[in-house]
């Protein structure tokens, strides 16, 4: 299995507004600066909870269907785009959305076939199997929870800060936000 980010998120999970005030930049042309800390920060974010911050358009590419598909970053889940295959025949398919389920409360967002269904087979190549979905708390920072904006906020501080002092409390902000397993 393969994941893959296909669009990536067009917002910031923070008001670049609070994170220019928080780097306590006040000259011109520091935004693309302050904006690319952001990112690189949330990047790192993502990674450690692994979870999606802000809209983004993930697929998971299968040699067939296993029992259940994984879907990676996809907590939370917005919507799955289309689960595709290609057929025995090589003809590319598309599974009707009543024919799976994500299960609810699992962690980690995984799609497995809806109750009286069972996957279908498919022919034997490298990409069988290709799930597209769109992951992330929402479209913009408005949907970010506060404690992981506050971390990254904490984090822009602490680089721009000519203290060079770090919030110790910062790290613990994830914990709850964390998926396993």
């Amino acid at each position: 299995m393969s994941a893959r980010l296909i669009l990536p998120p067009t917002e910031l999970p923070v008001p670049l507004a609070a994170a220019i005030t928080k780097a306590r930049a006040n000259g011109a042309g520091m935004d693309a600066e302050i904006a690319l800390e952001v990112q690189g920060i949330a990047g790192e974010v993502e990674h450690e909870l692994q979870r999606a911050l802000v809209e983004q358009t993930w697929a998971v590419t299968m040699t067939a269907f296993p029992p259940f598909i994984p879907l990676h970053m996809a907590a939370p889940l917005i919507a799955i785009d289309h689960v595709q295959f290609y057929d025995v025949d090589g003809e590319l398919q598309t599974l009707d959305p009543q024919d799976y389920v994500v299960p609810k409360g699992s962690g980690r967002a995984r799609v497995i076939p809806a109750p009286g269904h069972r996957w279908p087979d498919t022919a034997v190549r490298a990409d069988a199997v290709d799930v597209q979905y769109r992951c992330g708390f929402g479209v913009d920072h408005t949907a970010v929870p506060a404690p992981i904006q506050s971390y990254i906020l904490g984090r822009i501080e602490a680089i721009y800060s000519t203290e060079s002092r770090t919030a110790r409390f910062l790290d613990g902000l994830l914990d709850r936000f964390k998926v396993y397993g």
